[in-house]
């Protein structure tokens, strides 16, 4: 949290969760991210950003409206694994983070905001919502920038990571501005240089690191054999609620990573070639593109068991671990913001 200068001379009414309770109610699509599912994406987005940005032209919002939830303590791990930041987030524990989007038919273009529900507490987990608006821009880039010099005065702001260019390259493709409730209230309650940097950067720290995650995940749902399914029909259980005045839960697709089997050697169909068939040994599963398409290629076993077997620790989805950044204490030192 940050500190303003004063309160607001006059209430202010800001956007909150109960703005967008009816757009989620009617919302025909939500996915409800399983960790696996968020380990092995926030791995893709921040341990190979590289080639997850070399993807990009394959991204694709699914649906022109959706929701995307899922635990911001796994996240927050992979990122801290990943040494994207230098301290863990323990403030994450618990907590879930969901994000509503509102896309273009091509699925190249949508605007997001995102919400955070805490650990359950005696009465009931508490919703905020975000007072930044995610542009996600994945048809032209460079055009998307508007290069405004005020992010309380309506602006978007480019948020832009010095030290990881393929990180840089992924969050170039989102723009973020302030909600015009919000940047209203901040107007009048940040005067100060001081408190206006503060609540600028804090604001962007807190939703700029899903933008690689949810590009990471729209890839890993459109490739083949990366993915598995679930829906999740709540009639039933709804039925009952009803009856005792509770409101509904919402249906949704329950979406995990289908990453982790291993077939056996006679499973894996080797043939025979000219050259010296290698031992036997264990490859990692890893993203292949071929053209347009993508697809998981599961962890396997490969070669001749005759010739000897190559005995390393299975790695279903590993990645290459960056150097720690030098301080995260403060949002400035991870990302820079142009406005």
């Amino acid at each position: 949290m940050f500190a303003l200068d004063r309160a607001t001379l006059k209430p202010i009414a800001v956007t909150g969760p109960d703005h967008y309770s009816r757009h989620l109610a009617d919302c025909p699509l939500r996915y409800v991210l399983g960790d696996d599912l968020t380990h092995a994406a926030a791995q893709l987005a921040f341990a190979e950003g590289d080639r997850l940005a070399s993807c990009l032209d394959l991204v694709h919002i699914p649906a022109t409206r959706l929701w995307i939830e899922w635990s911001d303590e796994v996240h927050k791990q992979v990122i801290y694994e990943t040494g994207s930041a230098a301290s863990l987030d323990t403030d994450a524990r618990g907590r879930r983070v969901g994000v509503f989007i509102e896309a273009t038919k091509c699925g190249r273009a949508g605007i997001a905001r995102t919400f955070w529900s805490d650990a359950p507490v005696a009465d009931g987990p508490g919703v905020t919502l975000s007072p930044i608006e995610t542009h996600i821009e994945l048809r032209d880039v460079r055009g998307a920038s508007t290069g405004a010099k005020d992010l309380l005065q309506g602006g978007l702001a480019r948020v832009s990571n010095g030290i990881d260019p393929a990180m840089d390259t992924l969050l170039d493709c989102a723009r973020f501005g302030f909600d015009a409730r919000w940047a209203a209230y901040y107007r009048q309650a940040a005067l100060t240089e001081e408190s206006k940097r503060a609540a600028v950067n804090g604001s962007l720290a807190a939703v700029a690191r899903d933008v690689p995650l949810l590009l990471a995940f729209f890839l890993l749902l459109d490739a083949r054999d990366a993915t598995t399914s679930v829906s999740i029909v709540r009639d039933a259980v709804n039925q009952k609620r009803r009856r005792h005045g509770r409101p509904p839960l919402l249906d949704h697709v329950e979406v995990r990573a289908s990453l982790e089997r291993l077939p056996t050697a006679q499973e894996s169909g080797q043939t025979h070639r000219e050259r010296r068939a290698p031992r036997l040994h264990h490859v990692r599963g890893h993203l292949v593109r071929r053209g347009t398409s993508v697809f998981w290629r599961s962890p396997h076993v490969r070669g001749r068991v005759s010739l000897g077997a190559v005995r390393t620790r299975t790695v279903c989805l590993a990645f290459e671990r960056r150097p720690a950044a030098q301080d995260s204490s403060h949002p400035s030192n991870t990302f820079a913001h142009s406005m």
